[in-house]
Protein backbone atom coordinates (compact mmCIF):
# COMPACT_ATOMS: atom_id res chain seq x y z
CA UNK A 1 0.00 0.00 0.00
CA UNK A 2 1.38 3.59 -0.97
CA UNK A 3 -0.22 6.36 0.80
CA UNK A 4 -3.43 3.97 2.36
CA UNK A 5 -4.17 2.72 -1.68
CA UNK A 6 -3.53 -0.46 -2.50
CA UNK A 7 -1.20 -1.16 -5.72
CA UNK A 8 -2.84 -3.30 -8.60
CA UNK A 9 -2.12 -6.23 -9.65
CA UNK A 10 -0.82 -6.41 -13.36
CA UNK A 11 -1.71 -8.64 -15.75
CA UNK A 12 -0.46 -9.00 -19.09
CA UNK A 13 -2.46 -10.49 -22.21
CA UNK A 14 -0.59 -12.91 -24.35
CA UNK A 15 -1.81 -10.15 -26.91
CA UNK A 16 0.20 -7.33 -25.58
CA UNK A 17 3.11 -9.99 -24.41
CA UNK A 18 3.68 -11.03 -28.16
CA UNK A 19 3.43 -7.45 -29.48
CA UNK A 20 6.06 -6.30 -26.67
CA UNK A 21 8.43 -8.80 -27.84
CA UNK A 22 7.84 -8.53 -31.52
CA UNK A 23 8.40 -4.20 -30.72
CA UNK A 24 11.43 -5.14 -28.76
CA UNK A 25 13.13 -7.67 -31.41
CA UNK A 26 12.73 -4.75 -34.57
CA UNK A 27 14.60 -2.48 -32.52
CA UNK A 28 17.45 -4.48 -31.38
CA UNK A 29 17.38 -5.21 -35.08
CA UNK A 30 17.87 -1.93 -36.13
CA UNK A 31 20.08 -1.67 -33.33
CA UNK A 32 22.59 -3.41 -30.64
CA UNK A 33 20.85 -3.07 -27.35
CA UNK A 34 18.07 -0.52 -29.17
CA UNK A 35 15.25 -3.66 -27.90
CA UNK A 36 16.16 -3.87 -24.67
CA UNK A 37 16.17 -0.13 -24.16
CA UNK A 38 12.41 -0.23 -25.69
CA UNK A 39 11.83 -3.25 -23.51
CA UNK A 40 12.97 -1.62 -20.45
CA UNK A 41 11.13 1.61 -20.95
CA UNK A 42 8.15 -0.21 -21.94
CA UNK A 43 8.39 -2.27 -18.37
CA UNK A 44 8.88 0.64 -16.13
CA UNK A 45 5.77 2.12 -17.96
CA UNK A 46 3.64 -0.62 -17.08
CA UNK A 47 4.86 -1.01 -13.78
CA UNK A 48 3.86 3.05 -13.28
CA UNK A 49 0.70 1.36 -13.61
CA UNK A 50 0.67 -0.63 -10.14
CA UNK A 51 0.44 2.68 -8.55
CA UNK A 52 -1.34 5.06 -11.02
CA UNK A 53 -3.56 3.56 -13.01
CA UNK A 54 -5.83 6.09 -13.60
CA UNK A 55 -4.46 7.44 -17.29
CA UNK A 56 -6.48 9.06 -19.88
CA UNK A 57 -9.57 6.79 -21.37
CA UNK A 58 -9.48 6.00 -25.32
CA UNK A 59 -12.31 3.86 -26.23
CA UNK A 60 -15.04 2.94 -23.41
CA UNK A 61 -13.40 0.75 -21.05
CA UNK A 62 -9.58 1.06 -22.27
CA UNK A 63 -6.99 3.59 -21.14
CA UNK A 64 -4.08 4.29 -22.81
CA UNK A 65 -0.25 5.50 -21.37
CA UNK A 66 1.83 6.57 -24.49
CA UNK A 67 5.80 5.71 -24.04
CA UNK A 68 8.03 9.06 -24.16
CA UNK A 69 11.00 8.09 -25.84
CA UNK A 70 9.64 5.28 -28.53
CA UNK A 71 6.00 5.96 -30.78
CA UNK A 72 3.88 3.46 -28.74
CA UNK A 73 1.27 3.20 -26.33
CA UNK A 74 -0.01 0.51 -23.83
CA UNK A 75 -3.11 0.28 -23.80
CA UNK A 76 -4.92 -1.50 -20.51
CA UNK A 77 -8.24 -1.67 -18.59
CA UNK A 78 -8.47 -1.38 -15.21
CA UNK A 79 -10.91 -3.46 -12.61
CA UNK A 80 -10.99 -1.39 -9.56
CA UNK A 81 -12.76 -4.12 -7.60
CA UNK A 82 -10.18 -6.34 -7.93
CA UNK A 83 -7.14 -3.85 -8.40
CA UNK A 84 -6.27 -5.34 -11.12
CA UNK A 85 -4.94 -3.19 -14.65
CA UNK A 86 -5.03 -5.86 -17.68
CA UNK A 87 -2.86 -4.94 -20.35
CA UNK A 88 -4.66 -5.81 -23.31
CA UNK A 89 -2.21 -4.61 -26.29
CA UNK A 90 0.57 -1.70 -27.47
CA UNK A 91 0.32 0.20 -30.97
CA UNK A 92 2.64 2.58 -32.80
CA UNK A 93 1.74 5.59 -32.91
CA UNK A 94 2.37 5.87 -36.44
CA UNK A 95 -0.08 3.79 -37.79
CA UNK A 96 -3.09 4.42 -39.46
CA UNK A 97 -6.41 4.18 -37.04
CA UNK A 98 -7.97 2.13 -39.83
CA UNK A 99 -5.67 -0.01 -40.01
CA UNK A 100 -4.70 -1.31 -36.53
CA UNK A 101 -5.46 -4.53 -35.55
CA UNK A 102 -6.80 -3.21 -32.16
CA UNK A 103 -10.69 -3.61 -32.09
CA UNK A 104 -12.84 -2.60 -29.54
Amino acid sequence: MQNGKPKFDIQIQKRAELEIDEISHYYESLSVDLGTKFYSECSEYIDTLKDFPFFANKYNIIRNLPLKKFPYTVHFQVDEFENIVYIESKSCDYQNPSNTRIKF
